[in-house]
């Protein structure tokens, strides 16, 4: 007579840290297999190649999954990003590179270009492209905007350098997405890690105003969690530029507090949009040399 099993039970393969198990393990702690077909055919399991887990998997399940599946497989790009703690979507999918031709199965995503011993991590019991290697993979095979994202991210964290990128460009000449890492490269050495920031930091070139530093971070300066745009540190002025989209109550919320912090701290923040530095350099240029010879003018007198 068949077990009777509640819809949350699981064999005990399943509740380990992994969360993932075969029908072979279900079978063996009971369950019959017309237990193991119904489960699967109502969702209450879903089939991620090789293995099953409880419910809709969780990233880390999705690429354990996929490395279980397929010997000697990494998990690369999106996948090892999220594992990493990166800010990037999520596709649902799990991106892995394996050593041989295979054909995409499900969710699971083979991909093949090299990796060293030194690209290789584990997260758990999984194999994944460290987190350097990582960056560098989903730089270039991302949507622009993306990686734009990705980049400004990045700087202000430390975590690439221009150099270092420049120099695994310069080996790997024609690698799939070098055009676009090249653009991430020539961000992180000039600082300007978006377009915004770009055609804010030629105008302040075009204009001949110096003094300012770019992605300065300023908790070790002022002991204020933030990195400033621009930043003038003889006079603590700093310089922001809102994003092109439009700001969710929680990011609102985080700009004010990052504003009253700044403010606390001595900094006259002084804020633009988009559409300012697109449109309008010269009043954003103009704005600033009034706010600079007004705080030096205080400064001295």
């Amino acid at each position: 007579m068949a077990r009777r099993l509640d819809d949350g039970w699981v064999p005990p393969q399943g509740r380990t840290g992994s969360g993932v198990f075969t029908a072979r393990d279900a079978l063996a702690a009971g369950m019959t297999p017309a237990q193991v077909r119904r489960r699967v055919e109502t969702g209450r399991w879903t089939r991620i190649g090789g293995v099953l887990c409880l419910g809709e998997p969780s990233v880390y399940q999705r690429a354990h999954a996929a490395a279980t599946s397929w010997p000697r497989a990494v998990v690369c790009l999106s996948t090892a990003a999220l594992l990493h703690r990166l800010p990037v979507d999520d596709d649902g999918l799990a991106h892995v590179v394996v050593p041989s031709g295979r054909p995409r199965r499900g969710i699971m995503v083979p991909h093949r270009f090299g990796l060293e011993t030194s690209d290789v991590t584990r997260v758990g019991l999984v194999p994944v492209t460290t987190k350097r290697r990582t960056i560098i993979d989903c730089l270039g095979r991302m949507s622009q905007a993306e990686a734009e994202r990705l980049v400004a991210w990045v700087a202000t964290r430390k975590l690439l350098s221009a150099n270092e990128l420049e120099r695994w460009l310069e080996a790997r000449r024609g690698a799939w997405g070098n055009a676009q890492r090249r653009i991430s490269e020539r961000r992180l050495r000039t600082g300007a890690i978006n377009p915004a920031e770009e055609r804010l930091h030629a105008a302040l070139h075009a204009a001949g105003i110096t003094g300012w530093t770019a992605n300065e971070p300023l908790l070790p300066i002022l002991g204020v969690l933030a990195v400033a745009y621009v930043y003038f540190a003889d006079v603590l002025l700093v310089v922001e530029i809102d994003g092109r989209s439009a700001h969710g109550p929680a990011q609102f919320q985080q700009d004010r507090d990052r504003h009253n912090a700044l403010v606390a701290a001595g900094c006259t923040p002084l804020h633009f949009t988009w559409e300012d530095v697109r449109y309008r350099p010269d009043h954003v240029v103009a704005t600033i040399a009034r706010q600079l010879e007004m705080l030096r003018r205080r400064q001295v007198g």
